[in-house]
């Protein structure tokens, strides 16, 4: 089995969402920090342009996205399960819930509890990334509003552990623990947060519970033995499918594009499409031909 490369920076958020999957399943990886913010040159050859972070690679294959890189980390370490008792529809429908509109409360606590020690190359970067202007005293007089918000929404997940069960959907882990838990470990970093999180006692010891499963068995690699990785992987004759009903063809030239923040298409020939992925042959000086795949749900594809 070729090595996954986790592509991250160590305060990444869904990044660290990834990585505690890791530790989850037990998963040995090789780990490649990158930029903060753009340029990303040794990232852009493997993903087109596609610039959120974190990514993994599996030779000359790129996942994009956390629920593509879930998807294919379920695929090939499939024990112990992220779905117990089939909950595919919780977990996968939960991150939409965790990954836009909670995270968005917690990066609003951050900017507005931090905002003025940040770098303002940052700022506009991320600034750039969410399609909009970030205005920090905005966000820092409506600190108090978003606080409340995220004690509204951490008092649900209070009382999902009332009955004293470890994790949500019961005994063991599930995606839907790790939807939840990378928010409130990226939140806490404001004090404000860390304090409402402490003031739910069984919240507060899930906590615990879900940092003791760590985060795998990584080692580093340089960002160039990545890259060298992905340009001696032949793809060429890689072959996908394409989903029952669908109007493209593989082959078909095709932009790729995230439809909420870091809207860079991505273009290329498609290899797949389906209900859960679109892959596509991306083809450039640095790496040769990759394979980059990107699942459907928030991605658009034209």
């Amino acid at each position: 089995m070729s090595d996954i490369i986790f592509h991250h920076y160590d305060p990444s958020p869904f990044g660290e969402k990834v990585r505690s999957i890791f530790g989850f399943k037990g998963i040995t990886w090789k780990s490649v920090q990158i930029p903060r913010m753009m340029p990303k040159p040794d990232v852009m050859p493997l993903t087109g342009g596609y610039r959120k972070t974190p990514i993994m690679q599996i030779g000359a294959h790129v996942y994009c996205d956390t629920q593509a890189i879930i998807r294919e980390l379920e695929k090939r370490f499939p024990k112990p399960t992220l779905f117990p008792g089939n909950s595919q529809f919780l977990g996968w429908g939960m991150s939409f819930w965790t990954d836009k509109l909670l995270f968005s409360t917690s990066a609003a606590i951050i900017f507005g509890t931090f905002g003025d020690q940040m770098p303002p190359e940052f700022v506009k970067d991320r600034a750039e990334y969410s399609g909009g202007g970030i205005n920090i005293e905005k966000m820092k007089t409506a600190l108090p509003f978003s606080l409340q918000q995220f004690a509204a929404m951490i008092d649900w997940a209070e009382q999902g552990l009332v009955d004293g069960r470890d994790y949500f959907l019961g005994s063991d882990a599930s995606l839907v623990d790790f939807d939840l838990y990378f928010n409130l470990w990226f939140a806490a970093r404001a004090p404000a947060a860390k304090k409402l999180i402490g003031d739910c006692p069984l919240l507060s010891k899930w906590m615990i519970r879900m940092a003791a499963f760590g985060h795998g068995k990584p080692t580093e690699m340089s960002s160039t033995e990545a890259l060298e990785i992905a340009r001696k992987d032949d793809v060429a004759t890689c072959k996908g499918e394409i989903g029952e009903g669908e109007e493209k063809h593989a082959g078909n030239a095709v932009t790729v594009t995230p439809n909420d923040t870091g809207r860079v298409p991505v273009t290329g020939e498609l290899v797949s499409l389906n209900h859960r992925e679109i892959a596509l042959r991306h083809k450039n000086d640095i790496v040769g031909e990759v394979i980059i795949h990107f699942p459907r749900a928030g991605f658009i594809v034209s």
